[in-house]
């Protein structure tokens, strides 16, 4: 019984990091991960958007690229990146979009 659990604690842990969003550590985390869209094109306009998290347990906000686009009047878009903050299990996603 005792080697279950370990097996499926360690199988449960591996599913857990192997998601993008969990990468880094709960006690502190300061990532910023690149996002996509990229292009040569000079840009003149920047926007965020930012969502909170508790505990992995309550997310609030919107921090969609499409907020931040809007956020920043931004038509065109030329990339956005996302960084992640987490301490202590109190998490930070700010998407930040640039373009024209």
């Amino acid at each position: 019984m005792k080697k279950l659990l370990v097996t499926l604690a360690v199988l449960i842990f591996g599913a857990t990091c192997a998601n993008a969003e969990f990468l880094g550590g709960f006690i502190y985390n300061g990532m910023t991960t690149p996002g996509g869209g990229y292009t040569t094109a000079a840009a003149t306009k920047q926007g965020t958007a930012t969502c909170k998290n508790v505990l992995f347990i309550v997310s609030v906000g919107d921090c969609s690229v499409r907020t931040a686009m809007k956020n920043g009047g931004i038509r065109t878009l030329a990339g956005y990146d996302v960084k992640r903050e987490n301490i202590i299990g109190f998490q930070t996603i700010t998407v930040k979009a640039w373009g024209n």
